[in-house]
């Protein structure tokens, strides 16, 4: 079982919160007090981006299971910096967390950085978006392959959704792929559901945020940690 820190994934559905350097403390721990079990802190929308100044902010969250995420603008992030120094950044901050996010597709720089991370215990995600439709299974089993290769611990796959014939699409990766550490979400207002009913057939971690909104289909905490409770009581 792999495990975020003191969250073990698969016990039950994990919700995770996206949050900037924006956000305060107290949020979070009023946040966690209601259910929240981990933090994705979105470095790529951090105002600052130095060194100092982002694991100044990784250090005010410890003590909660922390995702570092630092998204390429080509999969709707806002890093605009250059690929060297966002290795560089990912490599410096990896002591003070416990997990990161890098994309599948980030060639350049994600096989050093998913190496360093193994090297310091850190859960890698290896991530694939697209905002424009949902890929076949058998073009997700690629993806999910490539990220096996990779050494990540974790694969996740967010699509957009058109209809419940996408959604039906990520149920079949689920399904085929079970025995493999996944995140499938489907984007957009199609697949709302898939936030809420995949952790049941095995996603091992749902999405919300504090502020502003990461994905589109995302809902508020609130929407979300009320849904999760009836769903999962």
């Amino acid at each position: 079982m792999i495990s975020i820190g003191s969250c073990k994934l698969g016990a039950h559905p994990c919700l995770a919160v996206a949050i900037d350097d924006r956000e305060k403390r107290s949020h979070l721990n009023d946040a966690t007090t209601a259910g929240a079990h981990m933090i994705e802190l979105r470095i790529d929308r951090f105002s600052k981006r130095s060194t100092d100044h982002v694991l100044s902010e990784l250090k005010k969250y410890r003590g909660i299971p922390r995702i570092a995420t630092v998204r390429g603008h080509e999969e709707g992030g806002a890093w605009n910096g250059t690929e060297e120094v966002r290795q560089s950044l990912y490599e410096a901050l990896l002591p003070e967390t416990e997990a990161i996010d890098i994309e599948l597709n980030s060639t350049t720089i994600n096989e050093a950085v998913i190496a360093q991370a193994a090297a310091k215990n850190v859960v890698v995600i290896a991530s694939y978006h697209d905002f424009e439709k949902t890929p076949s299974p058998s073009y997700c089993g690629a993806l999910i392959q490539r990220g096996v290769e990779l050494g990540a611990d974790i694969v996740k796959i967010a699509a957009q959704c058109e209809s419940q014939k996408d959604l039906l699409k990520l149920t079949q990766v689920l399904v085929e792929h079970a025995d493999q550490p996944l995140v499938i979400i489907g984007m957009g207002e199609k697949g709302i559901q898939s936030r809420f009913l995949f952790p049941a057939l095995g996603s091992l971690i749902t999405y919300t945020f504090l502020g502003q909104a990461t994905a589109p289909g995302q809902l508020t905490f609130e929407e979300t940690i009320t849904l999760l409770r009836s769903l999962y009581p």
